[in-house]
């Protein structure tokens, strides 16, 4: 009895030990080179990427955080910059199977043609699936929100009035677009509208009832009524059922259409307010992205932050 007990014990020592070493031998960092000619420094095991570290792929683009046998799993910071030919992506966050995969924030970048991303929310192979992004271009600001069972869209022309509607001024913020679709949990289709306003009638569209998601998951009207402004005389009136056009109408314009438009987007600028604090966020964080830095032994900006060194 005493030598089988001696025997567990025994065992039991040598598999701690085991593990111990296997465990202190993970944590050392060190260098890699990969045969696609990235380089690696940091934790490893079985000769893999594995703990944390930082990975280059040529001298821009890296990454650095968390890994799973050679994959970036768990938490990491990730950017590609290759201004001024492509856009500037920076990704912080949860990852997954060497893809974004959980919380995180997303910024894409172009100055030179003044075009901002933000998105910030729940990522699922590399695509937001819940949360809230803002696009900045030369002419216009797009806020987006999302999370399965409600989607919001709406657009201005420019920063100040993108600003009085971020401090909930929604009498004075001039709308272009407000589309808002939301859906009971166990529901197929979404209720909503969609709103469009041009300075001029041409483009602007009223869009009201029942829709579906259609091919690259955009909204289409499937039971309800489309008003579009046809010329300059007439706006036409659609009447659609289970996604089939049943009625169709011109009616003189008689320059009302764009005012119906706009009293249609007051009316129901109500749906913006449990939004506009986390667009204000993220509209000040487009206004605060600093410009790249350039490192004394390289073109890009990736070496402003990186390394990062795990202690």
């Amino acid at each position: 009895m005493i030598r089988k007990y001696l025997s567990f014990l025994t065992l039991a020592l040598l598999f701690l030990l085991f593990t111990h070493e296997e465990t202190e031998a993970s944590n050392q960092k060190v260098s890699l080179t990969l045969p696609n000619g990235a380089t690696y420094y940091g934790e490893v095991k079985n000769n893999k990427p594995h703990g944390k570290g930082t990975m280059r792929w040529g001298p821009s683009k890296v990454y650095s955080g968390d890994w799973y046998n050679g994959q970036r799993s768990g938490t990491g910071k990730y950017i590609s910059d290759r201004l001024p030919e492509d856009m500037r992506i920076v990704y912080e966050g949860k990852w997954k199977n060497d893809r974004p995969d959980g919380t995180g924030v997303r910024k894409e970048s172009n100055p030179d043609l003044e075009f901002y991303v933000i998105s910030k929310g729940t990522f699922k192979d590399h695509d937001l699936i819940s949360g809230h992004t803002v696009t900045q271009s030369m002419d216009s600001i797009w806020f987006d929100y999302r999370n399965g069972n409600t989607f919001l869209e709406f657009s201005v022309s420019d920063r100040k009035q993108a600003n009085e509607l971020m401090h909930s001024k929604l009498a004075r913020g001039h709308i272009q677009h407000l589309n808002y679709y939301k859906r009971e949990k166990s529901a197929l289709d979404y209720k909503g509208f969609e709103y469009a306003r041009s300075m001029e009638d041409y483009g602007s569209s009223i869009s009201e009832g029942v829709y579906r998601t259609g091919d690259y998951e955009v909204m289409e009207l499937y039971t309800g009524v489309n008003q579009r402004f046809e010329d300059e005389e007439f706006y036409r009136v659609e009447n659609y059922k289970n996604g089939k056009l049943v009625t169709a109408k011109d009616v003189k314009e008689n320059g009302r259409f764009a005012g119906i438009v706009q009293g249609k987007i007051n009316n129901n600028k109500h749906v913006l307010q449990p939004y506009l604090g986390e667009f204000s966020k993220l509209l000040k964080d487009i206004g605060n992205d600093p410009e790249p830095i350039s490192c004394s032994n390289s073109s890009t900006s990736v070496c402003e932050a990186f390394p990062i060194k795990f202690e």
